[in-house]
């Protein structure tokens, strides 16, 4: 596994992460963002957010496949026909 690979994994995960484990760390007062619930605000932001993790995460898969074509090999090392 490369280091773009790691990178795009913990970047994928960022999302599950802050909507899903982080209300324990948030949820025990009742402020107001913009006149909505903060519990709603957040999970409202994270909405745009993935998207952006996503796009983050397929820039940095693209990045670490870049070389390899569909079937498995370098680009411009395929045998030449004899």
């Amino acid at each position: 596994m490369n280091r773009n690979s790691i990178w795009s994994l913990l970047l994928a995960a960022l999302p599950f992460l802050a909507v899903c484990v982080s209300v324990p760390l948030w949820d025990r007062v009742y402020p107001l963002v913009f006149g909505l619930p903060f519990n709603l605000a957040w999970l409202i932001a994270w909405i745009p957010l993935t998207s952006l993790c996503m796009a983050g995460v397929y820039r940095l898969w693209r990045r670490g496949t870049s070389g390899i074509v569909r079937d498995g090999t370098a680009q411009g090392k395929r045998d030449q026909p004899r």
